[in-house]
């Protein structure tokens, strides 16, 4: 469970065809280490992805982002390339480089938690910042939903955010506790939050067919003052207001 999202980053950076490199932190003070995945896309973008435990969120802003700047930016020969290009450490990283946290926590701890989360996302320094907090209770889950879609990540992902029906579903729940669906879901909604580079795919609506619908659905005298709201000089809305509510009286 530990290499969870490691793998899942990994994988979702190599199918949107980033050049991927990765170096060892060993982080002394907090006593942990990690690997720290460094994505870049051809125009230069830098997306840089960490799992870092919960209690040590509160030392990122003042120290560890700090560390991770030095690290990345002088130890680019150190880097063990994954995918594609060399990553290259340029002048514009400093504009351009975004540090992705994934976190898990018990729910005990989670309101400190997402205190911590809007520091350090709030923070102006170093890295733009995305942290994705996971609720341990709701790993597994993840780990089966993943599990199931290897290879094509963002296939699923993308036919998961789209699928209007399981958002209805999950928008619509009124229970307290999410269902295996609904956690599936929200952890994939939470991906599209936090993780810049992801897009959604809009389908074109035919007007025509969306006008039709609204006329169904109104009446005679609604379509009048949805017709006149349309054409309606923003400078007269007075007079209009006034004429409305005249025709109510007169009614």
């Amino acid at each position: 469970m530990d290499k969870l999202f490691d793998n899942m980053m990994e994988c979702i950076f190599l199918e949107s065809n980033f050049s991927l490199a990765k170096i060892k932190y060993v982080e002394e003070d907090y006593g942990w280490s990690t690997s720290v995945y460094i994505a870049q896309k051809p125009e230069g973008d830098y997306f840089i992805y960490l799992n870092i435990p919960e209690n040590v969120l509160s030392y990122v802003t003042n120290d560890i982002q700090i560390k991770l700047a030095s690290l990345i930016k002088g130890g680019s020969e150190e880097f063990e390339q994954i995918y594609g290009d060399k990553v290259k450490i340029s002048s514009s990283f400093d504009k351009n480089a975004t540090l992705i946290i994934v976190t898990t926590h018990d729910v005990s701890v989670k309101n400190n938690v997402m205190k911590q989360v809007m520091t350090i996302e709030e923070d102006p320094y170093f890295f733009k910042k995305q942290v994705l907090p996971i609720p341990q209770e709701e790993l597994p889950i993840i780990s089966s939903s993943f599990d199931v879609h290897k290879g094509s990540y963002l296939t699923y992902i993308k036919n998961l955010i789209s699928d209007t029906g399981r958002f209805n579903e999950f928008t619509r729940s009124e229970s307290l506790r999410m269902t295996s669906k609904e956690v599936e879901y929200s952890f994939v909604a939470k991906l599209y939050e936090k993780l810049p580079f992801l897009s959604l795919f809009v389908e074109k609506s035919n007007q025509e067919d969306l006008q039709e619908k609204i006329d169904t659905n109104l009446t005679e005298k609604q379509r009048v003052h949805c017709d006149e709201l349309l054409a309606l000089d923003i400078n007269n809305l007075d007079d209009w207001f006034t004429e409305i509510l005249k025709e109510e009286v007169d009614d």
